[in-house]
């Protein structure tokens, strides 16, 4: 006979399992939606900045903004994508069709 403590061990191991895949699976879901199907797919940038936030976050915490968007720029060109709902553009333009005005020089 199983004693009642080791039962009750095995349960809560297969209960924190099934959570612990579930989330994976959730959050593998999220990046694929956010990489292929969201509406700010087609728009190029790093494919960690189109998943999560964080990649952001940490270059703001290290203080490289300047920097990184001269970089991405170069690199992706006049629009990119910098966060899951988030997209940078180097144009007077640009900020003219999302505004509506222009920006004072």
């Amino acid at each position: 006979m199983i004693p009642e403590s080791l039962n009750v061990s095995w349960i809560a191991m297969q209960i924190a399992t099934k959570v612990i895949v579930t989330l994976a699976l959730i959050m593998l879901s999220v990046a694929a939606y956010r990489l292929a199907l969201h509406p700010l797919a087609c728009i190029p940038g790093p494919r960690a900045a189109a998943v999560s936030s964080i990649w952001l976050a940490r270059h703001v915490r290290d203080g490289r903004m300047l920097e990184l968007g001269k970089s991405l720029h170069k690199k992706y060109g006049h629009a990119v994508r910098v966060g899951p709902d988030e997209v940078w553009f180097d144009s007077k333009e640009a900020f003219r069709l999302v505004y509506g005005k222009s920006p004072k020089n």
